[in-house]
Parts: C-alpha cells; sequence; structure tokens
C-alpha cells in the first residue's frame, strides 16, 4: 500500500519549486515567482493559504484519498487564476474592463478590487503550480499530465467564451454568435474534470 503524503514535505516541495521557478530565466512564469518572492508579505499570505490547501489534501490517511484531493484542489486553483487571466489575455480596456471587474467584484471600488484580484492570482499561480510539479514529478501520476491539459483547456475555452458572451453589448460581437456552444464545452470540461478526478 501506498504511503500517505505528509504535510512538512509538501511543503518543503513546494517552497523548492517556487524559488527554483524564480531563478528559472527559460520559464514563462519566472516574473510571477519573482515577484511573490521580492515581497514578504505576499510570500507569507500565499504560504499560510497553501499550507491550508495541503494540510486539506493531506487530511484522508489513505494516499488515494489524497491523490483525488490533491487533484480537486489543482483544479480549483486553475479556476480562481482564470478570472485574472482572462483580463490579460483578453487586453481589454475602458468601460469594459470595469464591468469585467464589477461582475466578480459588483460595485466595489474598480481599483482595489483590481489589487486584490492579482493577488488572488498570483497565490492560485503559486499553488496550482506547486500542486501540479508534486502531481507530476513528484507523485508520478498520470492524471498531471494529458488529463490535466486537457482539462485546462476545456474549462479555458468554457470560461473565455462565457466572460465574451456577458461582456457583449451588441449582437453582431463574436461572443454573441458563439453563445449557443457554452452548454457544449460547460460538458465537455464537466467530462474532463471527472474522468481526471477519478483516475486509476
Amino acid at each position: 500500500m501506498a504511503r500517505g503524503m505528509r504535510h512538512d514535505r509538501l511543503m518543503w516541495v513546494s517552497h523548492s519549486h517556487v524559488q527554483a521557478t524564480a531563478r528559472d530565466d527559460s520559464h514563462a512564469q519566472q516574473i510571477v515567482a519573482l515577484r511573490l518572492m521580492q515581497h514578504p508579505s505576499s510570500y507569507t499570505e500565499w504560504e499560510l493559504q497553501h499550507s491550508q490547501l495541503m494540510q486539506q489534501v493531506c487530511r484522508p490517511k489513505q494516499f488515494r484519498a489524497q491523490l483525488v484531493r490533491m487533484r480537486a484542489t489543482t483544479l480549483r486553483l486553475i479556476h480562481r487564476r482564470a478570472v485574472f487571466e482572462y483580463l490579460r489575455d483578453r487586453k481589454i480596456t475602458g468601460a469594459k474592463r470595469h464591468r469585467y471587474i464589477a461582475m466578480f467584484y459588483g460595485p466595489r471600488d474598480y481599483a482595489n478590487s483590481l489589487i486584490i484580484e492579482h493577488g488572488h492570482y498570483t497565490r492560485s499561480w503559486a499553488s496550482a503550480s506547486c500542486s501540479r510539479f508534486i502531481g507530476s514529478e513528484v507523485l508520478r501520476d498520470p492524471a498531471f499530465e494529458t488529463p490535466l491539459a486537457e482539462y485546462e483547456q476545456w474549462f479555458g475555452e468554457y470560461f473565455r467564451l462565457f466572460c465574451d458572451v456577458q461582456l457583449a453589448t451588441a449582437a453582431d460581437e463574436p461572443g454573441m454568435c458563439d453563445a449557443p456552444l457554452l452548454p457544449m464545452l460547460k460538458e465537455r470540461a464537466e467530462q474532463a474534470r471527472e474522468h481526471l478526478v477519478r483516475m486509476r
């Protein structure tokens, strides 16, 4: 029977991974890791939140149950960072940018909401990157390879189109034309998630 994961081990690997990413000039997200490490208060906040996530992963005694929790945790982190990634990748500006932030923060102050969301993105990215590294390189779990990449693809397509539709203001905008695809993309993402979480 496989031995269960230990919280202190997961945290040690996570710290080492963030540090290695910050030193890796070839890593696409090096700048995110560097900024996190260069701000002690932000790093401490991430460390506390990540520790809580890893404690939840380790709570079951059986390794199989821990593995399922690690997969599910990684998916939730991918969801959480998607809000800022859409803003970054779509490069929306002006009134549409304000409307997008209001979708998630309501009538709260725009500038503060944007700062808060960037903090969520940075911490979520770091934890997702650590969880993915642990899953693929430490645990050698095949779910963290192709199945996770496929889920990211389907969820990403669904989330981007969902936001496009919500922000569309005219019937001739591409987002409105593609709106009928939303149920199919959502179903594909849900199927990919179920496959990933239940893999043996």
